[in-house]
């Protein structure tokens, strides 16, 4: 893949992200880091208070329980979404593309959550997850592709 000067290329899964961007050529790209987060996910027993509540029918003598939801889908969502603020906040009229890398999942709802004028500019999309690589892997990988 050809990697033109400037452009930003996220790679994100639901609890890290890397913005990068191509301060080198296009034959030969040298990628900064300009932000990186890392939000791990926290375990249950922080995240729940107690088991679920209990409900009682009035119409017999079965019991049923609450759904808590899922809570770790909800942070990975959050964190998403403010990868995709950032990636934004990075956009100019400078920039000629973008490249996003992620697993199939949160690639899904990231499409979904692009800020207005980002989803037209983004050049291609990998659906893997490349976040534990190291800058240079992640060269070698868009490169090859």
């Amino acid at each position: 893949m050809i990697l033109p000067h400037n452009v930003l290329v996220l790679v994100v899964d639901g609890g890290r992200m890397v913005l990068m961007r191509n301060d080198g050529d296009a034959i030969k790209p040298d990628f900064t880091v300009i932000e990186h987060r890392e939000c791990p996910p926290l375990p249950n027993r922080d995240l729940f208070a107690d088991a679920p509540g209990r409900s009682f029918s009035s119409a017999s003598t079965a019991r049923s329980s609450y759904d808590n939801g899922d809570p770790h889908l909800d942070q990975e969502r959050a964190f998403l979404a403010s990868a995709a603020l950032a990636l934004a906040a990075h956009v100019d009229e400078k920039v000629p593309g973008i490249v996003v890398a992620a697993d199939p999942a949160s690639l899904g709802y990231l499409r979904s959550h692009y800020p207005p004028g980002i989803a037209p500019r983004v050049l291609a999309e990998f659906d893997k997850d490349l976040t534990g690589m190291p800058v240079a892997a992640i060269t070698k990988h868009l490169l090859d592709a």
